[in-house]
């Protein structure tokens, strides 16, 4: 095989996540044409098609899906390796990826990207959903730091704490439970608004696909406040959805206290007064060792624990 330009595997490394010439090109700042040619050179190095056309766009063949990971690792720590020892957040050009659910991507990813388009002009964000594959995006350096609540970190990861987040009980503002001190028991027969994510009333620990880091979704458990409720609840995906349907309807809800603060009133919903009726769950960042003394990282660390 040939010397391999490694702006080739960029081109390569880009057509693997987005399976798309056009939009590849899009990210890269090239051509259509040049992003073909670019593909054309690399499989005439590697001897594979690496991909195919199908419906909806390209394909990677199984040659391409065995050296997909490799390439991206090495960009990874070619990029670390060349990276300045000092990070100017007004002067760098350079792209983060974050991996956060919709908790973080509604309390504080606005208010970072706000803050980084005032200091760092230049500095671009990518936003990715928390999946399956974070062990191993970590791992290849696909994201930089990904925003969550996480227990069974493996020992190459580092952990920060940011916050606890309490669990509170909603009701609508008109509702008759709104200014009574309650216990668990009164909220026992109150129809529910549930917040499960994927299949309806899963639990609430979901494993990666790796099994060796442990991410706990900020949702209600399936249990009622005491006992079994009259009413089979009501099954939503998020907490901005259950705040909505709280405040529209005469359900309750369990929901992180910083989205009823920020949202509540907007929509017309109330916290009820439950002494030590909700759970705590640390919300963490997340990030690979080998990222350590990176200086880029280390600032989008510190900025995000600053706007907490």
């Amino acid at each position: 095989m040939s010397e391999i330009d490694l702006n080739l595997l960029r081109v390569f490394d880009t057509l693997f996540e987005l399976g798309n010439v056009t939009k590849a090109g899009a990210r890269l700042g090239l051509t259509q044409s040049a992003v073909s040619h670019a593909l054309g050179r690399l499989r005439q190095s590697v001897g594979d098609p690496l991909f195919v056309r199908a419906p909806g766009g390209l394909q990677p063949t199984a040659r391409a899906i065995e050296i997909a990971p490799g390439v991206r690792m090495g960009l990874s720590q070619l990029r670390t390796a060349l990276s300045p020892s000092a990070f100017d957040p007004g002067t760098a050009h350079r792209r983060f990826t974050i991996a956060a659910g919709s908790y973080f991507c509604a309390l504080l990813i606005p208010r970072l990207l706000a803050h980084a388009r005032q200091v760092a002009p230049h500095v671009s964000f990518r936003v990715q959903p928390l999946g399956g594959d974070l062990l191993v995006d970590l791992d290849e350096g696909a994201v930089d730091v990904a925003l969550g609540a996480f227990t069974k970190i493996p020992k190459r990861l580092r952990v920060e704490p940011l916050f606890q987040e309490e669990l509170v009980w909603i009701a609508a503002g008109r509702n008759a439970l709104v200014g009574r001190r309650l216990t668990p028991a009164d909220l026992a027969e109150q129809p529910r608004v549930v917040i499960a994510t994927g299949k309806p009333f899963e639990a609430l620990r979901l494993l990666t696909s790796e099994g060796g880091l442990e991410r706990r979704t900020i949702i209600d458990t399936n249990d009622p406040p005491n006992g079994t409720t009259t009413e089979p609840p009501i099954s939503v995906y998020d907490a901005r959805t259950a705040l909505a349907v709280v405040g529209r309807t005469d359900c309750i809800a369990l929901v992180p206290k910083r989205f009823a603060q920020q949202d509540g009133a907007r929509l017309g919903v109330a916290i009820l007064d439950v002494p030590d009726s909700g759970d705590e769950i640390g919300l963490t960042t997340l990030w690979h060792s080998k990222f350590e003394e990176d200086a880029g990282v280390r600032w989008l660390r510190e900025t995000i624990s600053a706007l907490i």
